[in-house]
């Protein structure tokens, strides 16, 4: 039920902020989910809500590893439908991303791209940081026979001279 708060100019507005926990689990006995939605501005959905977990959960299980968290705003400011979502992963890092359209279901749908992208970027910055991109392009350079002469040295020594100065 929408609560009445009374305006300055004496009008009535409405505004609906609610808020609701859903904790789930993962089928595969990984890690643990907490979603948390908040609705300003416009009724509660239990659609919406349902909707929303669903594809969150379908990109997200891949990515994560450890318990996360989730807070989805989803409001409404005149025609505009904006989902908002603050992500917090145990694996320690955070992500916030948002998406605004003229349909609440398609801000839901390019949200969980956006966080999807996200996470990819996240994934791929932890395995470069593991193993740097540099070791594998050496392994696919086979090494050359160089011929070197006496010529070569010598032209080698006087380059080190002059860049030393002496």
């Amino acid at each position: 039920m929408p609560a009445l708060i009374k305006t300055p100019n004496n009008f009535r507005s409405k505004f609906l902020a609610i808020s609701r926990d859903v904790h789930t689990h993962t089928r595969s006995g990984g890690s643990s989910m907490q979603f948390q939605f908040s609705f300003k501005h416009m009724a509660t959905s239990d659609a919406l809500q349902t909707y929303a977990q669903d594809k969150f959960q379908e990109k997200i299980q891949k990515f994560v590893t450890k318990p996360m968290a989730a807070h989805v705003t989803f409001s409404v400011n005149r025609h505009q439908h904006t989902a908002h979502l603050s992500f917090r992963a145990g694996d320690g890092f955070s992500i916030e991303v948002e998406h605004t359209s003229n349909d609440m279901y398609a801000s839901v749908d390019e949200m969980v791209d956006k966080l999807s992208s996200q996470l990819k970027k996240q994934k791929e910055k932890l395995k470069d940081h593991k193993q740097p991109k540099l070791s594998k392009s050496f392994e696919s350079v086979e090494p050359m026979e160089a011929e070197v002469d006496a010529a070569d040295i010598i032209k080698l020594e006087n380059a080190k001279r002059r860049a030393s100065g002496h």
